[in-house]
Parts: structure tokens; C-alpha cells; sequence
């Protein structure tokens, strides 16, 4: 690979794009969406994600780089029910991670005049410093400043308080630099790029060339902190592609009620068998069918279908196809899960378990889109059937998921992604690239 040289004058024409997704499938979904657009309208791209994702990026025709890791082994096997578990299990190999990051887009980056990367990348940026090239960054789910909404813990407790978000904050700056390793580690890797140590993490990861905001802007209004850095409103990007549900589940929607969908999309289980049957108990007392997705966990391990209940191995799950066929969507509150069922306009159901799951939990009771969510890591069966009645018994919620569902149906964020970067890439242009010196 072509290293740039200090000085050297960057292209005339910003054509070539490198994304990166690094996280769960969730994450690098929309930065495979974006890239196909841009390549549609003439760049150059290639996605950069976890080794295990290929599969999506080649499904959609794009140029995919793997990290040498699996998320899903280091991450979203070891799950299980418990606050400092997930807390301690979300940040414990991020080294892994970040030192992944650095081998691949190192090797990358000169041959790209353009780095666009998922928000919650924290080293990912520290690449685009080194080689001096832009970059845009897509932004699903809070992890800069706000004093609106609080940093993605995976805490239950979710609060608008300006005053308490701020110190929400403080803590997870202090936290970072003085309990896990993931400061240093972004520090040791920045030296060997020839940067300067990392600093406040929260504060450098708003610091971009232009933030796009890939969300509805009605599930996730503006924080006026944001006023900081420049950032438009895309919308998100998800799949919109026509594609055909299996035999077998187009013949279970259709011989009764509208069922509704419970899944959890890339979250593992190691109590499935209890977590199925609290579900089943669940929707039986309320008389509702149900698709129970399994997606890549053994949610519904050796469970039969029945006239009530569809299992639904298939993975990935076409959602943007399926849940406009649906009576509500109960899942675990994934940003690109909250955003498909609201394009559909289903009322949501929300069962956090981890990270920002809480925040949309939040986010779609306030909007009067669903009850309010049920902890995962408290879920007993009375909640449940309790919150599952609210959510398809309830006009209310039914009628303003419908009209939200009207208003937001036409956003196409990978379009208004190019469309966005067609208007700001003309400053682009003049950069000058920093030299790099890798061993």
C-alpha cells in the first residue's frame, strides 16, 4: 500500500472513501448502505468492519476489509443478565478492538482522501489525524456530550436533567482515563502514529469535519450542546431493498391475526431456555401470535411451530419487510431495530438489557410509541404480559405509530448521506495530508 508523504498534495477530486463499522452487525448495517450509495453515484469505497460481517457487505455488492477479530466472540457470547457485566464486558477487550482498527486502516488510509466511521469508534478517528484526511462521522446513538441525553452505560436509569447528564459525563470521562485501559491504549497507538497522547475521549470523539446524524430526528431531538460541532440530520440508514419472506413465515402471517415480532437481534442469551419461556407464558396470557426471531442466538432452541408461535431461523431477518405486516414489535432496543419498526408505524415495546438499549426504551415512551420498556435483566412474567396487553390493546399507541410512520417513511439516509457530502466535500479538497512514519 501507498503511503502519502508529508506534503504531498491531496487529490483534486475527493473520490475515494473508506468507512469503517467496527461493532455488531447494527453498526456496520449503515455504513454498508451509505457506501453502496456513494458508489453508486461514482466513488471509490471500501468497508472496514469485523471479520465475521463479510457476508453483509458482499450481499449489497460492496468492498469489505475484515479485522482480524469476531465481534460476536469477543462481545455478544459472553452476554448474560447483569449491570456490571455488561458494563465491565463492554470495555474490557477493547484493546483488542482498537489494535485490530489500527492494523488494517494504517495499511489503508493512504490509498482513501476520506474517512466516514461509526460514532462509537474512539480510536478510528486517531487514523484520520494522522493522514490528514477528513473526517464525517455517523452518529446512532449518543457517545458525545449532551446534557440531554446521558452517556450509553447500560444503566436503567435514563434522565433529561441537564444537571445530572453532565456529571453522567464527568464520570464516564474520569472512568475511562483512570479504571479501564482503553485511554492508554488509544494513547500508546496514537504515539505510533506520531500523535500526541488522547485526551478528554468524549470531548475528541465530537471533533470531526461534519457529524451526520443518522436517526429520525423526531425519536432523538437536537441537544443544544451539539451547537459545537457542525451536523445535519440524514436519517437512517437502513434497508429498504424488496426482498421475499420464506414460505413458511408468509404462510404463518397469513392464516390468522397479525402476530407480533419478539426478538433481540444480535444479543445472546445464556438462560434462552427460560428467556423462551417467559416470553411464550408472556404472549399466551394475552392471547397474541407471535414470531419469535432466533437470529444468531438459541432463543427457541428445539421449539416446534404452532398455530400461535413461528420460529424464525432465518437470519438476517429482512425487518423492513416483515413489520409492516405486524400488530407491534417488542426487541431489545437496538437504534436500527427502534428506527425499522417506527418506519413501519407498529407500536414498540422496548426490553433493555445493555448499552444504549435503555435510552431508546426511554425515547419511545416518551414518544408515545409503546409502554415503557421492561429491564431484561428483571423480567418476570407478570411484567411482561402486563406490558405486552398495553402494547396491542392501546389505540393510542397504535395511532401515533401510524402517523409517525407516515411522516418518516420517505427519509433515505443513504441518499441524503451523498447528497450531504456532495455539498460539504468542496472544502475537502484543499487539505493537505500530515506525514505518517509507520514501522
Amino acid at each position: 500500500m501507498r503511503r502519502r508523504r508529508s506534503g504531498e498534495q491531496s487529490s483534486q477530486v475527493v473520490r475515494r472513501i473508506l468507512f469503517s463499522g467496527d461493532g455488531s452487525a447494527g453498526d456496520l448495517i449503515p455504513l454498508v448502505l451509505m457506501a453502496r450509495e456513494f458508489q453508486r453515484a461514482g466513488y471509490e469505497v471500501c468497508v472496514c468492519g469485523s471479520s465475521e460481517f463479510s457476508q453483509i457487505a458482499w450481499d449489497f455488492g460492496v468492498p469489505f476489509e475484515g479485522y482480524p477479530h469476531d465481534y460476536s466472540k469477543i462481545y455478544l457470547d459472553n452476554q448474560r443478565t447483569g449491570y456490571v457485566h455488561n458494563i465491565r464486558d463492554s470495555i474490557r477487550h477493547q484493546q483488542e478492538l482498537f489494535e485490530g482498527e489500527f492494523d488494517v486502516l494504517s495499511k489503508l488510509a493512504p490509498d482513501y482522501d476520506v474517512l466516514i466511521n461509526f460514532l462509537g469508534e474512539l480510536f478510528v478517528p486517531s487514523i484520520a489525524e494522522a493522514y490528514g484526511m477528513p473526517n464525517i462521522k455517523l452518529f446512532t446513538f449518543p457517545v458525545v456530550f449532551s446534557e440531554r441525553y446521558g452517556p450509553p452505560a447500560g444503566l436503567p436509569f435514563v434522565s433529561e436533567n441537564k444537571h445530572i447528564n453532565r456529571l453522567l459525563w464527568r464520570a464516564a470521562v474520569f472512568s475511562s482515563r483512570h479504571f479501564f485501559s482503553f485511554h492508554d491504549t488509544v494513547s500508546q497507538l496514537r504515539a505510533r502514529l506520531g500523535l500526541p497522547p488522547a485526551g478528554d475521549l468524549a470531548t475528541e470523539n465530537a471533533r470531526c469535519d461534519h457529524m451526520m446524524i443518522g436517526l429520525y430526528r423526531e425519536l432523538m431531538p437536537p441537544c443544544p450542546a451539539w451547537d459545537r460541532f457542525d451536523h445535519s440530520y440524514i436519517g437512517p440508514c437502513i434497508p429498504s431493498d424488496d426482498v421475499k419472506l420464506s414460505v413458511e413465515l408468509d404462510a404463518f402471517l397469513e392464516q390468522g391475526s397479525p402476530p407480533i415480532y419478539v426478538g433481540f437481534g444480535s444479543m445472546r442469551h445464556a438462560n434462552a431456555d427460560e428467556l423462551t419461556q417467559t416470553i411464550l407464558a408472556a404472549v399466551r396470557d394475552v392471547g397474541v401470535r407471535v414470531v419469535l426471531a432466533q437470529a444468531t442466538s438459541k432463543l427457541g432452541n428445539g421449539l416446534e411451530d404452532q398455530d400461535d408461535v413461528h420460529v424464525l431461523r432465518e437470519y438476517p431477518i429482512p425487518h423492513h419487510i416483515l413489520f409492516p405486516r405486524l400488530k407491534a414489535a417488542v426487541h431489545h432496543g437496538s437504534w436500527i431495530t427502534t428506527h425499522l419498526a417506527a418506519r413501519a408505524g407498529i407500536p414498540q415495546l422496548v426490553l433493555p438489557q445493555a448499552s444504549d438499549q435503555y435510552q431508546w426504551a426511554d425515547r419511545i415512551s416518551k414518544a408515545g410509541l409503546g409502554p415503557r420498556g421492561v429491564d431484561m435483566n428483571r423480567m418476570k412474567v407478570r411484567k411482561l404480559s402486563a406490558a405486552i396487553e398495553q402494547l396491542v390493546q392501546r389505540d393510542d399507541y397504535a395511532a401515533n405509530a401510524n402517523a409517525l410512520g407516515d411522516r418518516v417513511r420517505g427519509i433515505d439516509g443513504p441518499r441524503n448521506a451523498v447528497a450531504l457530502f456532495e455539498r460539504i466535500k468542496g472544502g475537502f479538497e484543499t487539505r493537505r495530508p500530515v506525514g505518517v512514519t509507520l514501522p
